[in-house]
């Protein structure tokens, strides 16, 4: 199974719309890009200044709720958004 990340912010309509809808059975790590954590996180990927949500699958970058949302739903093998 490839590592999940979901970089994720509080207030972030989007954010709350994956996070309500993850896939069952799908181990998906939450990173928080408002800690400084999840900002170093967000800098190891290279993703900083962009616009959450954003998901990393392994190396992949994956931008926008619904290309999240299909691409979450593929790797759970339902492959509905």
């Amino acid at each position: 199974m490839p590592e999940i990340l979901l970089f994720t912010k509080p207030g972030c309509q989007k954010c709350d719309y994956i996070k309500e809808r993850l896939p069952a059975g799908l181990k998906v790590a939450t990173v928080d890009t408002s800690t400084a954590e999840g900002l170093a996180e967000a800098a190891y990927y290279e993703i900083l200044g962009k616009h959450t949500p954003i998901l990393v699958v392994d190396d992949q970058v994956v931008e926008g709720a619904i290309n999240i949302m299909t691409r979450l739903n593929d790797l759970a093998g339902n492959g509905k958004a």
